[in-house]
Parts: C-alpha cells; sequence; structure tokens
C-alpha cells in the first residue's frame, strides 16, 4: 500500500525475492505526494528522529527570525496536541541509541541506492557531497560534538574552515558571514521521483509487479486468517460519459505491507494500531538556474534553518518547512515559502531565474520521536514501513530492504530491534 519511495523500494526487494506483488495508490503515479519534490538528500549524516536535544530551542528561535521553520496554530485538534506533547517530552531525552539505528540504516540505504543504480545503469539527476554551513561559533560547537558521533558510527565527516567551504562550493554569497562548515563527502543528491518512475518500469517490466493506481485502500480485515483488503478502484470514464461513483471490492492476499504516508492512519486503525503518525507539511521552491552559473556544486544545508539548497541537473530547489497543521491558504501565498527564498537570496543570490518557480507542498508521515517502524504488525500478515518523516529518500532503499529480510526470514544485515512496532503498543 504507496507508490511513494518507500513503497516503490519496497515492491522492487519483495519482488526480486521471488513474491508476487500489487502496489496499491490513490494517486495516478508514484511518487505523487511527500516524494514529488523533496530536498533530494541521500545523507546518513543528515539523519535523525523528529525529536532531539536542542529541537525546542532552535524551532521556537525560528519563530521570532522570520526564518521559521516551525508553523504551527492555537486551533489543533486532539491528536495534533497529543503529538506535539510526545515530541516536546522526547526532545530532551537522550537519542543516541535512535539516531545510530537511524544513521545504520541510512548507510544500508545508501549502499543499497548506489548498487540498483549500478546494477540497472540509472541515470537520474545526483551529485555528490553534502556541506552544513555554521553561521556562528555556538553552531561549531554543536556540530562538532554532533561530527564526533557520527565519525564514531563511519560516516566520513569533515569540519572545514570558511575558506575551504567557497572552495568546495565557490559560488557562495562573498559576504555572508561563516563560521565553518561540515562536509559529508560520501553523501549526496539524488532526484528522488526520476529514481521512483525508474524502478517502477524495472519492477513491472522485469518483475512483473502490478501497479494499481487510482485505487484507495479503505481497510484491512485481519480476521479472517489471510489479510483481506477493502479497497475503492475508480472507474475508467469515456470521453463524455459521466464519471461514475468508485467501484468498492475486497481482495485476499498472504501479505500486506503498509507503506502509505500520512493518509495511512485509517488503514492502520483498521489493523489495531493507532501509531502517532502526523502529516508534517514541508515546502520545496525549484527553479531554473541563470546561465552565468552562480549556482551549488551540489547540496548546503543552513545549520540554523534546516533549509536545503540542492542542485537538480540545471535547476535548483530549495526546501525546509515544518508546518503541524494544513494551511488553506493558495500555495504562492503561503508565509512558508518566504523562509525559502530568503535562504536563497543569502547563500546564492544570483544562481536561478526568478520568473516560473515550481512550488510543492508535501506531508510527511513522521513519528513524534525515535526511528520508522520497519518490521511485522501484531496482526498476522500485515507489515510495517512507516514514520519516515522527513528523511524518507535517505532511509528507503535500507528500510525496503530491512523489511524483505524479516519476510523472508533471513538475517538482516542491521539489528531490526530498533525499528520494532512494539514501543508504540499500548
Amino acid at each position: 500500500m504507496g507508490a511513494g519511495i518507500t513503497g516503490i523500494t519496497t515492491a522492487y526487494e519483495l519482488a526480486i525475492d521471488g513474491h508476487r506483488v500489487t502496489v496499491f495508490d490513490r494517486n495516478d503515479m508514484v511518487a505523487s505526494e511527500g516524494s514529488f519534490a523533496n530536498a533530494g538528500l541521500v545523507s546518513p549524516g543528515c539523519v535523525s528522529p523528529a525529536a532531539a536535544p536542542g529541537l525546542r530551542r532552535w524551532l521556537l528561535r525560528g519563530l521570532f527570525t522570520h526564518e521559521s521553520a516551525l508553523r504551527w496554530r492555537p486551533n489543533l485538534n486532539r491528536s495534533q496536541w497529543s503529538w506535539l506533547r510526545q515530541w516536546w517530552q522526547a526532545c530532551e531525552a537522550p537519542q543516541a541509541a535512535d539516531v545510530r539505528a537511524m544513521v545504520e540504516l541510512a548507510r544500508l540505504s545508501r549502499e543499497r541506492l548506489a548498487g540498483i543504480t549500478e546494477r540497472y545503469r540509472l541515470d537520474y539527476e545526483r551529485s555528490d557531497g553534502v556541506l552544513l554551513l555554521l553561521r556562528s561559533g555556538r553552531e561549531f560547537a554543536a556540530t562538532h560534538r554532533h561530527m564526533t558521533m557520527l565519525t564514531e558510527l563511519g560516516v566520513d565527516a569533515q569540519e572545514l574552515t570558511p575558506e575551504r567551504c567557497r572552495e568546495i562550493e565557490p559560488s557562495l554569497r562573498e559576504k555572508v558571514r561563516l563560521a565553518g562548515g561540515l562536509l559529508l563527502a560520501d553523501d549526496g543528491v539524488g532526484n528522488c521521483r526520476q529514481f521512483a518512475q525508474m524502478l517502477r518500469d524495472i519492477a513491472a517490466e522485469k518483475y512483473g509487479v502490478l501497479f494499481r493506481f487510482g485505487t484507495e485502500v479503505r481497510a484491512l480485515d485481519c480476521t479472517q486468517g489471510r489479510p483481506l483488503v477493502h479497497f475503492e478502484q475508480r472507474a475508467l470514464r469515456s470521453p463524455g460519459t459521466q464519471e461514475r461513483p468508485p467501484e468498492l471490492r475486497i481482495e485476499p492476499y498472504d501479505a500486506v505491507v503498509i507503506c502509505g504516508g500520512a493518509s495511512a492512519k485509517p488503514v492502520l486503525r483498521s489493523a489495531g494500531l493507532d501509531l502517532p503518525i502526523l502529516p508534517v507539511y514541508g515546502y520545496s521552491v525549484t527553479l531554473r538556474l541563470r546561465a552565468d552559473g552562480h549556482a551549488p556544486r551540489s547540496a548546503i544545508v543552513d545549520a540554523r534553518t534546516g533549509i536545503a539548497i540542492t542542485r537538480m541537473g540545471d535547476r535548483v530547489r530549495v526546501t525546509g518547512g515544518f508546518e503541524i497543521f494544513q494551511d488553506r491558504q493558495p500555495l504562492q501565498q503561503s508565509g512558508a515559502l518566504m523562509p525559502l527564498y530568503k535562504a536563497l537570496h543569502r547563500w546564492y543570490p544570483y544562481a536561478a531565474d526568478m520568473s516560473q518557480p515550481q512550488i510543492w507542498k508535501g506531508a510527511r508521515p513522521m513519528l513524534p520521536h525515535g526511528p520508522p517502524v520497519v518490521g511485522p504488525a501484531p496482526s498476522s500478515g500485515v507489515w510495517l514501513n512507516v514514520g519516515h518523516g522527513a528523511h524518507g529518500w535517505s532511509l528507503a532503499c535500507g528500510s525496503a530492504r530491512l523489511l524483505a529480510d524479516q519476510i523472508a526470514g533471513r538475517e538482516p544485515s542491521l539489528n531490526p530491534q530498533p525499528f520494532s512496532v512494539r514501543p508504540w503498543l499500548r
């Protein structure tokens, strides 16, 4: 269930193991929601749980600096307030074990992504290296502590002087204040949607994966031994004819994997699970590069705001946001876009042609703390690959392999225990 990047990679891994796989998605194509225009970071050095020490201060400070990643309203509903409360409490708890688990999963994912790319000679937009930019000595000190942990986990992380940062990214604005940087040389950028489209073709043509688009799973019935999938399929309509109501159908399967994004909660509830997954919205602006070449070579991340500026072929993409309500304003008028434009002007003021921006808003399915859930659900035949938050692209290939190994009964490449659903069961 789900044809975002997590669902596509899971379908592929299960298919190469010999399973007959059907993918359900309510949209008309793959990677239509949270995977459509994300930052593209493939970066073990940047993954972390939603809750981490210092995040409360970082987000709240942004509310008063016009660079805010956080957007919220006091009239949140009960589930949103509950999620915020869990997140708030978890922010000051020790997170080392969770970070370790996520970095290890991201490293596995990066290796698996590289293997798939090489095996099928995939040509999608990608570049090497991620540079974390630090504006102050305080940010540099905090990043030094994080770098020490990353190095212990096998991540190639190098502290840089401002001069060295400008050698790596020579088009950075000269007058902007810069205390230094952290180079993640083995990390990089990849066009998530392009990869998903290519992997869909491989899964369908080489391994017989069936994709059923325009199909929304409504519920699972796990009381009959085998899971029964209740779904609605949009009826095909000929030109000039009236649209018919969706067809309601039920089909049995040996196993069901829930890879849906923020829309998966009703299906999870039907399977007896009430996971606190919240759609946390992010934004991106994608612009054509100007001909004079004042553009990033790969990717930079502003440590103060969390905003990423990434190179996508002949385009530049600016991504950020942590919005925990559904803003009903027209997308072009959203206040969440201003910090993105300000970040681009701060770091690369001459990079982009501003005349035709592609603006995107996507929901990231986020747990209030901890790693994603990858493994069996309590109901027989139901498996989970959910809750990746803003790191779905960095974790997708590794999560898919970890899940496929568990379904096959093989010894996984890494310990599955940190990704168990058990801590969330009540």
